[in-house]
């Protein structure tokens, strides 16, 4: 544990420069050309996790056509690096409106067009959603982590309603991705780190077709069953 501590110091030192300097031409890259921030922003994210000393692996693989929602388990702080490895093509978010307050983070996300989501507030969070079925509709993927926040015991949260709403609104396919590794690397009750293997693994869609028959608790449970065998929960420390 003592090693791990005096290691997490070091690299406190050197993720942050390597965040800033990312999210410096990341910003300058989106009103340069903004079609190329979301192939930009893969080199420079898996440049970020290079300086945690980590090097993601993806396993699976995105479609190359259609407007996707993508539902991944929450972990770790990681995962906003995480998931731009994930959709190909333009994408925007979900996100708790508290990370709307974190100076240069908020400003990425804005350029996103990142829609915050009030959780404590029911009325403004049908409201985020329904500014995400609308970015749906330009063809735009919409990113959601269903479970609100991160775990704190690496076992999933119950998954939050607003996203399956969504996907059946839009009649829009869901695909799950499962993040293994994350958990371990740093929870959010933690404040060292543990270097590991991370492993992004890209489900199969499921599509409107199926919508009908599962309602919006058969939707979710679908879901949920997904992303706890692609995040391989049962193999996350406790």
């Amino acid at each position: 544990m003592i090693f791990y501590m005096l290691l997490s110091i070091i690299i406190y030192f050197v993720c942050l420069p390597v965040f800033l300097f990312s999210s410096f031409f990341l910003i300058i890259i989106s009103f340069l050309h903004f079609p190329f921030f979301f192939m930009a922003d893969k080199f420079f994210c898996r440049l970020i996790m290079f300086s945690f000393f980590v090097c993601p692996r993806i396993v699976g693989s995105f479609p190359t056509k259609g407007t996707f929602i993508i539902m991944m388990n929450h972990s770790s702080f990681l995962d906003v690096f995480l998931f731009p490895l994930v959709p190909k093509g333009p994408y925007s978010g979900v996100t708790a409106i508290e990370n709307f307050k974190y100076p240069v983070f908020s400003y990425l996300i804005r350029r996103l067009k990142a829609i915050p989501i009030d959780r404590k507030n029911t009325r403004l969070a049908i409201q985020s959603i329904e500014k995400a079925e609308k970015v749906l509709n330009d063809g735009i993927h919409i990113g959601i982590l269903p479970e609100g926040s991160r775990t704190t015991t690496g076992k999933m949260r119950p998954l939050k309603k607003g996203g399956f709403h969504m996907a059946i609104n839009t009649k829009t396919s869901i695909i799950p991705v499962g993040i293994s590794g994350a958990f371990n690397f740093k929870p959010k009750n933690r404040w060292w780190f543990k270097p590991g293997s991370i492993t992004i693994n890209i489900g199969d869609p499921i599509h409107p077709e199926e919508y009908t028959r599962l309602g919006i608790n058969g939707l979710s449970g679908r879901v949920e069953e997904k992303l706890k065998y692609l995040s391989g929960e049962h193999h996350e420390d406790r």
